[in-house]
């Protein structure tokens, strides 16, 4: 495996090395020694500074705190699974790599089409579970980047990480977190598909390459010389590259034994080395001779030459149709399209390939056949293509489309077809169709939409903001749940349409776009019945019952110079606090009157969260321990030992039975309530294996209300000893911010919205 050679440990004038992308990207201050192009532990990294020319420093809390490994050193390790095509010396270099602390953060797997690297990566992901053993052998997502655009492959890998994001900054974000990761990435070269050639490099551009700049996350991605692999060489100048295509990465010995055992035509191991697919093409072959003389690229097209003109007449017209599908499909699907021949041709045309990375997904492989066929076929007639495939659509009685009936796959192929045809096609106003098709597909057409210069519509950017491909929003109903959030007031009709597919205990009041991160609370003293919300300009007053502007005194725009706010409270003169990313208490006058006095402000330095409850002002610490301070008297209170392992990340109280009661939550993912002078409860009122992002509790008609989110983007919403009713809600984007208003809304703060829902049942 070749890399190159490490930075120096620190600066020239003795100060701690830093590490980033570069400007606009984010940056850490390290500690002395260490290398800013090598891979550190997170207690290792003295702090961060987020993008921007005025963004100000994080310190790190784990700072010279090594985390603890839940798993025990002696714990046995589990075997390594098979790996054929003698491709062990390429595995035992992959984990070599994994368990090098000195070694770069990024591994690409380079090579030429069919050289065995998503074979390798998927092999490399199952010996690598997240719970290995071994610290050094946990890989935590293996993302497909197959047909995926810079969104639809962040939200899904959020997802895999137990996470949520929208948008590329929205993951650098929660990976501050701290928590050793490594991503592996397959499939790079092939991202976007056909119609959005340009997304490769804008995955690698927008997405990979500043994940990079974060210190304890390791990435390995399989992309082949070109112009996105420059950029994630740009980006990481030292990275590992593991070339296939040389000789080295594979045994002869165990690869000839594994050509011997191939079904079909001999194949001479010398010719094809080291390419597996090259030898499974060959065996599907007759008087295959690829001439060993030549790169594995060349005698893949030789090859692929002479398969072709050894096709059946019959198997041949089946492969031409697969090629048309511009994506992998299953062979009952490929057998339907118009010119495959049936399920029996199809079967035996499938034969014929090599075998697919994913199961029943055949597409031409590797990329010199398919260029191959392409080059044999006529062009796609995309129109007509369309209604053939929409001729497999179930029928109704009434005679309609049976939509959710359908396959997604079909309903994928049919709008990949549509898009291809018209960039602006009207079935992207099909809320049915959208809801049933594969996300990924739907996100795809969208972006082609987007860069063809088409409009947005409401639906475009409702789909935009609920970022629906991840696995908790599989079905359909679930997707209708989250578009009905962001369809509330920009498509009254469509959010209607939406709420009554999704059937859920809750529906939207009002949405409200936010020009960034925000936070909210509700108003104390002159303020009461108004809500505060913080949007990293301005502070505003708003009417909790509409979102728009609360009627009455005009609270004077206060500028606000915190671009990331992580909590807000009102405090009963009328003014607020307001925990800045770096964790400062920061005042806030609204209306005319000012926050609590600079004494309290100092008192309470150095928390992770805060929440406030008529005189109460409760703060959170990184220690896990919370506190109650009465702002009159000068009182605080705590539970004697804390709750959380680890930070406190959220707080919530509210008036309960003639006290105040408390609520907290961590990173932990525990929520934990507890109330002044009296102990706190046996056990968590909830917990979750993910960190707390948000909590809030509120007196409402219907009682106390709890509401609690994750970083995977669950919002639970449960009023108050009643296990059995509630809901469990995802908006799309991470919580971070939440309020209970006294009519018992719920206001939920993402990064690109405000939102207020109400439970129905």
């Amino acid at each position: 495996m070749d890399s190159g050679q490490g930075t120096g440990a620190h600066l020239a004038d003795g100060t701690p090395a830093t590490t980033g992308p570069g400007e606009g990207g984010w940056h850490y201050l390290l500690d002395d020694g260490l290398d800013p192009a090598g891979r550190h532990p997170v207690h290792a990294v003295r702090g961060s500074r987020p993008p921007g020319p005025d963004a100000p420093d994080r310190p790190n809390p784990r700072h010279g705190r090594p985390l603890p490994d839940p798993v025990p050193a002696d714990a046995p390790a589990p075997g390594l699974p098979p790996l054929d095509a003698g491709r062990r010396p390429a595995g035992r270099a992959l984990l070599a790599w994994l368990e090098d602390a000195r070694a770069p953060r990024l591994c690409r797997l380079s090579g030429s089409s069919g050289s065995g690297r998503t074979h390798l990566l998927t092999w490399l992901a199952a010996a690598c579970p997240p719970d290995h053993p071994r610290p050094g052998r946990r890989v935590h997502a293996l993302l497909d980047a197959e047909g995926l655009t810079v969104r639809s492959a962040t939200a899904r890998l959020a997802d895999l990480l137990g996470l949520t994001a929208g948008d590329p900054a929205d993951l650098l974000e929660v990976l501050q977190d701290g928590t050793p990761r490594t991503v592996v990435v397959t499939d790079l070269d092939r991202a976007g598909g056909p119609r959005l050639p340009d997304t490769p490099v804008q995955l690698a551009r927008d997405l990979l390459a500043p994940l990079l700049s974060v210190p304890w996350l390791l990435l390995v991605v399989e992309a082949a010389d070109g112009p996105a692999a420059d950029l994630l060489t740009a980006a990481a100048p030292t990275g590992a590259v593991l070339d296939l295509d040389h000789p080295q990465w594979t045994d002869p010995a165990q690869y000839a034994a594994w050509c011997a055992r191939l079904p079909g035509h001999p194949v001479d191991p010398d010719a094809t080395h080291p390419s597996p697919a090259l030898a499974q093409l060959a065996a599907r072959t007759p008087d295959a001779k690829p001439d060993p003389a030549l790169p594995p690229a060349a005698r893949a097209a030789a090859l692929a030459d002479t398969w072709w003109q050894a096709l059946p007449g019959a198997e041949r017209d089946a492969l031409t149709a697969l090629a048309g599908a511009d994506g992998p499909l299953s062979t009952e699907l490929w057998a339907t399209l118009p010119g495959a021949g049936g399920e029996a041709v199809v079967h035996a045309a499938a034969a014929l390939l090599p075998p697919p990375p994913i199961a029943d997904r055949w597409r031409l492989r590797p990329a010199e056949l398919a260029h191959r066929v392409a080059a044999g076929s006529p062009p796609v007639d995309h129109p007509a293509m369309m209604w053939e495939v929409a001729g497999g659509i179930p029928v109704r009685p009434d005679g309609g489309p049976d939509l959710a009936a359908s396959d997604p796959e079909r309903l994928a192929l049919l709008l990949r077809h549509a898009s291809a045809a018209d960039p602006a096609s009207p079935m992207l106003d099909e809320i049915d169709l959208l809801l049933h098709a594969e996300p990924a597909t739907v996100t795809a057409a969208f972006r082609h939409a987007e860069e063809a210069g088409v409009p947005p519509t409401a639906l475009a950017t409702a789909w935009r903001l609920a970022a629906p491909d991840r696995s908790a929003l599989a079905r359909p109903a679930d997707r209708a749940a989250v578009l009905h959030a962001h369809l509330t007031g920009r498509d009254e009709t469509a959010a209607a349409h939406c709420a009554a597919l999704a059937d859920a205990r809750w529906r939207t009041v009002w949405s409200r776009p936010a020009p960034g991160p925000c936070a909210v609370a509700p108003g104390a003293g002159p303020l009461a019945g108004r809500l505060l919300l913080a949007d990293g300009t301005h502070l505003h007053l708003v009417d909790p019952a509409t979102g728009r502007p609360a009627p009455g005194p005009v609270l004077p725009a206060v500028p606000l110079t915190e671009r990331h706010p992580r909590a807000l409270a009102a405090v009963p003169s009328g003014g607020a606090v307001l925990l800045n990313a770096s964790g400062a208490l920061l005042p806030a006058a609204a209306g005319g009157a000012a926050g609590p006095p600079p004494e309290v402000l100092a008192a309470l330095a150095g928390c992770t969260a805060v929440a406030a409850h008529g005189d109460a002002l409760v703060t959170g610490r990184a220690d896990g321990l919370t506190t109650c301070a009465v702002l009159p008297a000068g009182t605080a209170h705590r539970p004697d030992a804390p709750l959380h392992e680890g930070p406190v990340t959220a707080v919530g109280a509210a008036a309960a039975d003639g006290g105040t009661l408390v609520a907290s939550g961590g990173e932990d993912g525990r929520v934990w309530t507890w109330m002044p002078g009296r102990p706190p409860l046996p056990a968590p009122v909830d917990r979750r294996p993910h960190p707390v992002t948000a909590v809030a509790l509120g007196s409402t008609p219907e009682g106390l209300l709890l509401a609690a989110a994750w970083s995977d983007g669950l919002l639970r919403l449960r009023r108050w000893g009643d296990r059995h009713r509630g809901a469990d809600l995802r908006l799309g984007g991470p919580v971070r911010s939440l309020a209970v208003t006294p009519d018992g809304l719920v206001v939920a703060a993402l990064p690109e919205a405000v939102l207020a829902v109400a439970l129905t049942g």
